[in-house]
């Protein structure tokens, strides 16, 4: 033992072992103290848990709060001029408020429902079809685009370093949360947690994004409804509804749903932490360049991505919603970053719809898809008479090119301000 103790290093090896059993007695105490405390009866309503990916009680929650949302947009007045897709996620906020939530495995989840909704949406993306079938409406889009970059530019360099030192995240998260939710601004929320899966941004500033998009909504969407002007009663499409429901059965989904999990699977092989955007990319193409080939799985695949999106907005709601336990001067420079976006897209927008000579209709439409995607779109465009196939067809182009966008273009610009 002596000869043990008096070679050099043995004693630093002794110490470095003690330490490392101590800290997994630590951890393993831990562990079973909070074991203890799940288990524990206690006043307040049981905690409700994901538990892993094939939880029952997590997928029950999301398509109640999915179904609830669909009845509250068709079934309400509220319900419809907030859209299916924001009822959605309003009922998802309201539940993760009067519930305690495990949320580690529901983030888990709302990636896989990213991942797999991304290629059946796009599916239906073709560039050629987007061109001739709302070629009237691409300018203001292409000008909305550029709206909502200069007002997350605008925001970031008006409020970055309020928001880093109100939450406390880094210069790179910072301008990774601006750059989602310029993305989200663009596309669609998926394509907010592409952008922020991409970036690497933290958990905390990611609830803050999605819980200040929340508010936002509730108070845009209405206003965007407003500045449409009054419409008429909901009429039947009278233009192709790109992606609608038609005539297919389980093998149909299923051959949609193989197509979507492969090019996700050569995404993740080859890009990694880029998955997201390279499957958009992918599916784009595919969509452009091999359109008979993506004919019999496109409408399958357009259900089955309303389905995961359904289930995504209310993710987001769960994830997002909590305002409990959120400190306002967290959320306020959040808050305010949005209207900033908010405001400089809808004033671009407004002033390039009285250049074009645009009504208050098309104007409001266009906004929608890029805020809301191309579900709200649609929406908003049947219940003031119009076509919703031009909706369609912008909202849909908004998911496949905000990710790209945010990462390739606004990403890069916004680090170098916060250098």
């Amino acid at each position: 033992c002596r000869r043990l103790l008096a070679r050099p290093g043995f004693r630093k090896k002794i110490k470095a072992g003690t330490q490392t059993v101590m800290s997994w007695r630590v951890r393993l105490d831990t562990k079973t103290a909070a074991a203890r405390r799940w288990n524990a009866p206690s006043g307040r309503p049981r905690r409700v848990t994901t538990g892993s990916l094939s939880s029952v009680e997590l997928y029950a929650l999301l398509a109640g709060c999915s179904v609830g949302g669909t009845a509250l947009a068709k079934g309400t007045r509220v319900g419809k001029l907030l859209s299916a897709p924001v009822s959605t996620m309003l009922l998802g906020a309201i539940v993760s408020n009067t519930m305690e939530f495990d949320l580690t495995e529901l983030r888990s989840a709302q990636g896989v429902l990213v991942r797999c909704s991304t290629p059946l949406l796009l599916m239906g993306a073709n560039l050629r079809e987007i061109v001739r079938g709302a070629r009237s409406l691409l300018p203001s889009f292409a000008i909305g685009v550029l709206g909502t970059l200069f007002g997350a530019l605008l925001g970031m360099i008006s409020l970055g370093g309020w928001l880093k030192s109100a939450s406390g995240g880094s210069s790179t998260d910072i301008a990774g949360l601006v750059s989602a939710l310029a993305a989200k601004n663009i596309g669609g929320g998926m394509n907010f947690v592409g952008v922020t899966e991409s970036a690497g941004v933290s958990s905390g500033l990611v609830a803050l994004g999605l819980a200040a998009d929340n508010l936002a909504a509730i108070i845009y969407f209405p206003l965007n409804s407003f500045m449409a002007g009054p419409g008429t009663a909901d009429v039947e499409d009278r233009g192709k509804e790109v992606g609608g429901l038609g005539g297919f059965g389980g093998q149909e989904l299923t051959r949609a749903l193989f197509v979507a999990l492969t090019v996700t699977s050569v995404a993740s092989a080859l890009s990694g932490a880029n998955a997201i955007a390279l499957a958009s990319l992918l599916s784009v193409a595919l969509a452009t360049l091999a359109p008979r080939t993506l004919e019999k799985v496109k409408q399958p695949a357009s259900a089955l991505a309303e389905v995961f999106l359904g289930l995504f907005f209310a993710s987001a709601g769960l994830l997002g919603g909590r305002v409990t336990g959120l400190e306002f001067s967290a959320l306020a420079p959040v808050i305010l970053l949005l209207l900033i976006v908010y405001g400089v897209h809808t004033i671009v927008l407004v002033l390039a719809g009285k250049v074009l000579r645009m009504t208050s209709v098309a104007t409001s439409v266009v906004s929608n898809a890029l805020i809301g995607g191309p579900a709200t779109a649609a929406a908003l465009a049947r219940s003031k008479g119009s076509d919703p196939t031009a909706a369609i067809l912008l909202g849909t182009f908004g998911n496949a090119l905000a990710t790209l966008v945010a990462l390739l273009a606004l990403l890069p610009i916004l680090k170098m301000c916060t250098l």
